[in-house]
């Protein structure tokens, strides 16, 4: 008897190292595998050898774009090819919102008249489109003009510390009748994956919000934002330069000009003292030779001897911290008295 109690011991104690070492076997091959799947991660973010092209390589595939720009037939060779050949084609994915289909672009094509007075249509539309067929394809989705210039490197490292799944989008803040504000449609904005989910489920498909009423593209998604609890994230830098600029920053060398439309428009009173934030991320109103001189001298000129010390990624926020920055932001009042 004791010997069978003895060997049942044995059995179950070999059944429990049994189990425990398959458990651990499992953990390793889960180790494995996430390391070589997030080898990128680990490599890019542990060690101090890392490049800003490896960051910036690896952050295309963590922080996934779609970008959507309003165009029309007549800007198709003129300003959208532009867009698709400079800073377009660093977007996840590119799609233009137009009334004709064009072999050379990715149209998603518009049944409706081309003008100013449709825009709000046009991009309403686009983002039902994109958010029936994207939605959970990628994180953020960028709204711009044909005659706007992103920097996309610049957006994602901007984009890294925050969810997608929060409720919150960014732009250039702009002041408006509802407390909130809105963001410029020609500076660009970009929504959250939730940003751009509570637009569609509950103010697109409501009869008291998002009512179509003569206002400009932008101004009118900015007041359906806001009545679905879609925060305004504060894009400036730490020197309060802004990120996202509606003019080319042509406009504004050598100093921001005196009397200047702008100065009754900012949520945010702009700094002076000089142009733009260093790590600036959107210019608007780009003629075509700017689309030519902003992907040369970003992408092309190396000054030899130009320090540039290495730069690691921001931390991401908890979820905690999420919560108290869009607090933060839900709070915020313009500083500006024009």
């Amino acid at each position: 008897i004791f010997e069978m109690i003895r060997n049942t011991l044995y059995l179950i104690l070999g059944l429990i190292i049994g189990v425990q070492l398959t458990d651990f076997l499992s953990f390793v091959k889960f180790w494995r595998d996430n390391n070589e799947k997030d080898s990128g991660k680990n490599a890019l973010i542990k060690y101090p050898v890392s490049t800003e092209e490896q960051l910036a390589s690896w952050l295309k595939r963590e922080v996934r774009i779609l970008c959507l720009v309003l165009t029309m037939p007549s800007r198709h060779r003129s300003k959208a090819d532009r867009v698709n050949r400079t800073w377009g084609r660093r977007c996840n994915k590119l799609i233009f919102m137009s009334t004709q289909k064009d072999k050379n672009l990715e149209i998603l094509k518009m049944n409706m008249s081309e003008g100013r007075q449709h825009l709000y249509w046009k991009v309403r539309t686009g983002l039902g489109y994109v958010h029936k067929h994207f939605l959970n394809e990628y994180d953020w989705f960028l709204k711009a003009d044909d005659d706007t210039y992103v920097v996309m490197e610049n957006l994602r490292l901007f984009l890294y510390p925050y969810d997608p799944e929060s409720s919150v989008y960014f732009g250039c803040r702009f002041k408006a009748h509802f407390s909130q504000g809105y963001m410029s449609g020609g500076g660009g904005y970009v929504l959250s994956r939730d940003a751009l989910r509570r637009l569609n489920w509950f103010a697109m498909n409501s009869t008291t919000t998002c009512k179509l009423n003569g206002d400009s593209e932008d101004l009118q998604i900015g007041r359906c934002l806001q009545d679905v609890g879609v925060v305004p994230g504060d894009t400036r830098d730490f020197q309060g330069h802004h990120r996202f600029l509606p003019v080319s920053p042509l406009n504004l060398f050598p100093e921001w000009p005196p009397g200047s439309w702008l100065n009754n428009y900012f949520f945010f009173r702009p700094n002076k003292s000089d142009c733009c934030s260093s790590s600036a991320i959107t210019f608007h109103y780009v003629t075509d030779i700017e689309f030519e001189f902003f992907e040369f001298f970003l992408y092309y000129v190396r000054v030899f001897g130009l320090f540039s010390s290495q730069r690691a990624l921001p931390s991401r926020l908890s979820f905690r911290q999420m919560n108290e920055r869009l607090q933060f932001w839900s709070r915020q009042k313009t500083d500006n008295p024009w």
